[in-house]
């Protein structure tokens, strides 16, 4: 009569291969070898290459640790292969997207405002106005686009420009020629 569970649940081939895995895989207890080394033949049987769960095991491992999951958290082994959870630490990793670095801002109004707003508000905000004449301590003319562009300055960075330009009376004009 055939045993239900025979002695030995993993074909000699497999043996080192599983030797790896089993020591690659994040410590847990319990975590039953018996049921991690038959579902580690039936991986390999449905065709995951053993260096691949091996190398899977090794990324779990490494993500359990950098992310401080406690022994008690760590999936079975079992349940890691039966479960094909290992394909989640075989995908290549997404390329970052490439960082776009924008050029540095030459533009007479930066050095003033640098400090009072975010680059990203004075390249789309104040880099399309223009200086038409600055009087310190009293006045300053600014030329903008649109009507709505002089308008949502007007709204969001009256106080700025007048602070960082160091004027009392701030009017920004429509230009049509500045127009993007």
């Amino acid at each position: 009569m055939k045993s239900l569970f025979p002695k030995d649940m993993l074909p000699k081939p497999l043996r080192a291969d599983f030797e790896a895995f089993w020591n690659a895989y994040p410590r847990r207890n319990p975590n039953p070898r018996a049921n991690a080394e038959t579902a580690f033949a039936q991986a390999v049987k449905q065709g995951a290459g053993p260096e691949d769960l091996v190398r899977a095991a090794d990324a779990y491992a490494t993500e359990c640790r950098s992310r401080g999951i406690g022994s008690e958290f760590i999936v079975h082994a079992s349940t890691f292969l039966r479960q094909r959870r290992f394909l989640d630490y075989l995908r290549a990793p997404v390329a970052e997207a490439p960082v776009c670095k924008l050029p540095a801002i030459d533009h007479p109004l930066w050095h003033r405002l640098q400090t009072r707003v975010s680059e990203a508000d004075f390249r789309r905000w104040m880099q399309p106005l223009r200086c038409v004449s600055l009087t310190e301590g009293s006045r300053a003319v600014l030329l903008a686009p649109t009507r709505f562009h002089r308008d949502w300055v007007r709204q969001h960075f009256d106080l700025v420009l007048k602070a960082g330009l160091g004027v009392r009376i701030l009017d920004i004009e429509i230009a049509e020629d500045l127009r993007p």
